[in-house]
């Protein structure tokens, strides 16, 4: 049986921690590592691995300075022995068929991906499915296609690291980029699959993302960690120029939204400076074509971006 190594970066995670590290024991699949890196957590976490760790040998536990999630994720890439590699967000949790639907989905390719669920605080919100058939089902995907839905979220889980599988042979000495502090994944997930030829999307839902209000992704604060996302929008863009031109029109559609949501908390944060201001604004000229090609790939209220652009642009933001 392959080895499979589960990645999981914890930083004050101690109310969700224990429920995310039970869910990979209660896999399936039984031959698994679990490497868990405590990232300088200030509060019980790491305890709380610990005692876990005494409980069961396949977890690994790493203590380290705080250097934040790209440092802790590579901590774990470095000393991963599997076959195949899955990462994991310490307050998200996943199903008992996650391991065995992702080989399931990989045994043929390059990258095996599911559907997930999200959640907040207990209450469902949506579950991100390709598309609503149920069971067992591999579907091939084209590098084309898996990069038009990667640039299209919530379709296949966007940049979305945690439900995925990747061959630990293709990661190779990839490494996080730890002057990135926001996006970090998505451009990781885009340098694997640039490397890759075949991607198999699995119709199970076998995910579980919590819409955690504490986290960064979800709060309203605009820092200059934050604004390390528009460095990996220009770095991703700068890749698909490398492979043809409908990647850098879907990339550069999600490089526009990205910067309308900066724009937001800018706007909300009286934020001043102007270098970054001109900057996000030159970027929203030049995406906002690439954006309205690619409109119908998005769902919900990001097909609204075309409009915020516009009232942008009518009340001088």
């Amino acid at each position: 049986m392959d080895l499979v190594s589960f990645i999981i970066p914890v930083y004050n995670a101690e109310k969700y921690v224990k429920n995310c590290i039970m869910s990979t024991l209660n896999q399936d699949y039984k031959n698994l590592e679990i490497l868990v890196v405590n990232d300088g957590s200030k509060d019980n976490s790491y305890e709380i691995c610990q005692e876990l760790a005494r409980q069961d040998n396949r977890i690994k536990l790493f203590n380290k300075e705080n250097g934040g999630c790209s440092s802790a994720r590579n901590m774990g890439l470095d000393n991963a022995s599997g076959n195949y590699v899955c990462f994991l967000d310490a307050d998200d949790f996943v199903y008992p068929n996650y391991v065995t639907t992702l080989l399931s989905a990989i045994k043929n390719g390059d990258m095996g991906i599911g559907n997930f669920k999200e959640v907040k605080e207990k209450h469902f919100l949506k579950t991100c499915k390709l598309n609503s058939r149920g069971g067992d089902i591999n579907v091939k995907l084209s590098k084309n296609d898996f990069f038009r839905l990667m640039f299209s979220y919530p379709n296949i889980g966007g940049g979305s690291l945690c439900n995925k599988m990747f061959r630990k042979e293709i990661l190779g000495d990839m490494r996080f980029n730890t002057n990135y502090k926001y996006y970090e994944d998505i451009v990781f997930l885009f340098k694997y699959a640039v490397k890759c030829q075949n991607f198999y999307y699995n119709s199970n839902t076998i995910y579980v993302y919590n819409r955690n209000s504490a986290s960064q992704t979800n709060s309203k604060k605009l820092n200059e960690s934050r604004l390390s996302c528009l460095d990996v929008m220009d770095e991703i863009v700068s890749i698909a120029e490398n492979i043809n031109k409908d990647v850098v029109s879907y990339a550069k559609a999600w490089q526009f939204l990205v910067n309308i949501e900066m724009k937001y908390l800018i706007h909300i944060n009286k934020y001043k400076n102007m270098e970054t201001i001109n900057r996000i604004d030159k970027t929203l000229k030049d995406c906002y074509p690439s954006f309205k090609a690619n409109k119908k790939n998005f769902h919900g209220f990001r097909k609204l971006g075309g409009l915020a652009y516009r009232l942008i642009k009518i009340f001088n933001y």
